[in-house]
């Protein structure tokens, strides 16, 4: 997915996955469909999350994925609660103490 926000062009195909969500299925995932959170960071150095919601039953088209630019901060939060990271902290942030350690 790609998209432009503020002239800067976010997208999922260039940037580098940082970490995702693994998911546990439940009833509650049964009706409502799975998240899937997927954290990016763009050759440019900046971050965004990309989220999408995929039914099991019905029809795709009534689930929009978002895609949402975060500040480093925000970045190092969504990255702490994602469980499926595909990078060590200190690669995902360079320079960066991780406040969760």
């Amino acid at each position: 997915m790609k998209q432009a926000f503020g002239g800067v062009v976010y997208d999922t195909d260039t940037a580098i996955l940082l970490a995702r969500n693994e998911h546990q299925f439940c009833i509650e995932t049964l009706k409502n469909g799975v998240k899937n959170v997927d954290l990016f960071l763009t050759p440019d150095g900046l971050y965004f999350r990309y989220e999408k919601t995929v039914p099991f039953f019905g029809d795709d088209e009534e689930y929009d994925p978002e895609l949402t630019p975060l500040s480093l901060g925000e970045a190092v939060i969504v990255y702490n609660k994602l469980t499926d990271r595909r990078l060590e902290f200190e690669d995902a942030f360079p320079g960066i103490e991780n406040p969760d350690v």
